[in-house]
């Protein structure tokens, strides 16, 4: 913690208010550079809120594809602590005006996360370890207390939403999956190259996991009609299953 520290000096932290997980993330300068510190919860430790498994994230996918460069790491009994380098260029929801390149970026973000080799990726965040992690939170009263059940009416309560996921777990087709695909964490420059922020949840998943979010959020913020140019083919049952795992994170 001394080096996170004295790393941030006296500059000023700037609390970024975007995102709706339990971390807290400041921005600060140092000269010309800025940074994010980003914190976790000791109690999130063992999940993918955990900002040490994150920072473990990004460094092994440093040189697969364009992440944020892990400055620094440290912990104590009361928090998990991540220095980062901020990314070049503008979060992707800052151009959905230009529908049509929108719609490219996001088909050629699920491109380069689809095409990392996973041989030798020892990030599992397959549906079967988001469940466990997702019982642990329920158990723990640590889900997104603005959760919305309304979509699917024969779901009450999130014991009913996490029996449905057991009862409806798929087969998968494991990928390299960020996790957590939309576009305030894709960031594009202007000449089109992409950097990927916020990657807790990445590692080896259904390729249908990024395909949900990204499908989701074509449909929520461009149109149906986009999101269905997103789809080669439509598997609408694993779609659903994602949209519903997402739903008390």
């Amino acid at each position: 913690m001394q080096a996170i520290k004295r790393f941030i000096g006296d500059a000023a932290l700037q609390r970024d208010e975007i995102g709706e997980s339990p971390c807290t993330v400041h921005s600060f300068r140092r000269g010309k550079e800025l940074y994010f510190l980003k914190t976790s919860p000791a109690i999130y430790a063992d999940t993918t809120y955990s900002v040490l498994r994150e920072a473990a994230v990004l460094q092994w996918l440093s040189g697969k594809v364009n992440v944020p460069e892990v400055v620094l790491t440290a912990q104590d009994a009361q928090q998990e602590y991540m220095i980062t380098r901020a990314v070049p260029g503008l979060p992707l929801a800052a151009h959905l005006e230009d529908r049509q390149r929108a719609l490219a970026v996001f088909k050629e973000a699920l491109r380069q996360m689809q095409s990392i080799p996973i041989a030798d990726c020892p990030f599992d965040s397959s549906a079967a370890v988001r469940l466990r992690e997702l019982a642990f939170l329920i158990s723990q009263g640590l889900i997104d207390e603005d959760y919305d059940l309304d979509a699917w009416p024969d779901l009450a309560t999130p014991q009913d939403l996490l029996a449905r996921l057991h009862a409806t777990m798929p087969q998968e087709d494991l990928v390299f999956s960020h996790g957590d695909l939309g576009d305030s964490n894709i960031f594009v420059t202007d000449k089109d190259e992409l950097h990927f922020i916020d990657l807790g949840r990445g590692g080896k998943a259904d390729r249908w996991l990024d395909i949900a979010f990204a499908h989701r959020n074509v449909r929520e913020e461009l149109s149906a009609d986009l999101a269905a140019q997103l789809l080669a083919t439509d598997q609408p049952a694993k779609r659903a299953f994602f949209e519903q795992l997402d739903e008390l994170f």
